[in-house]
């Protein structure tokens, strides 16, 4: 499976576990390979706010896109002030079928499902964190993956399939899945170090930016 997006490399994590007990977990694991790589690579993760207004095929799907690049939600408010509660998929189940102000969220698989399903038109506030490296592998809204470093994508997805060791005692993957993560975290440390070494000589050569 080719690489080119969150979503394409959530579901390489998922083919390569092959555990379908572990669909739900695949964003945790996301989640926790975002916050060890913005540590390792001295990258912090951001934070924004963004408003959604429910289209009528979100509201018909009873789900929506996650924010772009989101690696956590940190809260959803509704357009009242009221902060919606988060909650496992399972738990948003019990909503699914009721009517009237909406009461949880759940932030799975890349999506955003809340309960009770939101109206078309409804609007809500989200607050998320997301990774964010200058001119190295930001995030691009259009094609809904990273530009500047192929090989990061490599590095989310071992990251996630690391992370899941937990769940995987007799799987003899583990130790390879560590040793490739490793290994690219070295790699593309390499890459941004090459990249800041290259902006600053053609800085040097061609100057800086015009005030």
């Amino acid at each position: 499976m080719a690489l080119a997006t969150i979503t394409d490399i959530k579901a390489a994590a998922a083919d390569w576990l092959n555990r379908s007990d572990l669909t739900s977990q695949i964003n945790d694991f996301y989640i926790l390979t975002l916050s060890d790589v913005a540590r390792k690579l001295k990258i912090p993760l951001m934070e924004n706010v963004q408003d959604k207004t429910i289209s009528s095929d979100e509201a018909t799907a009873k789900k929506f896109e996650e924010p772009y690049a989101a690696s956590n939600i940190i809260s959803i408010t509704d357009s009242k002030g009221n902060i919606l509660e988060p909650v496992d998929f399972r738990e948003y189940r019990q909503y699914i079928d009721d009517s009237g102000s909406a009461k949880v969220f759940s932030h799975t698989g890349g999506f955003i499902y809340i309960g009770s399903p939101p109206a078309a038109n409804d609007v809500f506030t989200i607050q998320y964190k997301y990774l964010y490296a200058e001119g190295l592998f930001n995030y691009q809204p259009v094609t809904g993956g990273f530009a500047g470093l192929t090989n990061f994508y490599d590095l989310l997805l071992y990251g996630i399939l690391m992370h899941a060791c937990v769940y995987l005692k007799d799987d003899n993957r583990v130790p390879l899945f560590k040793q490739k993560y490793d290994e690219l975290i070295i790699d593309v440390n390499r890459n941004i170090r090459l990249n800041g070494r290259i902006k600053d000589e053609s800085i040097a050569v061609n100057g800086g930016p015009l005030a």
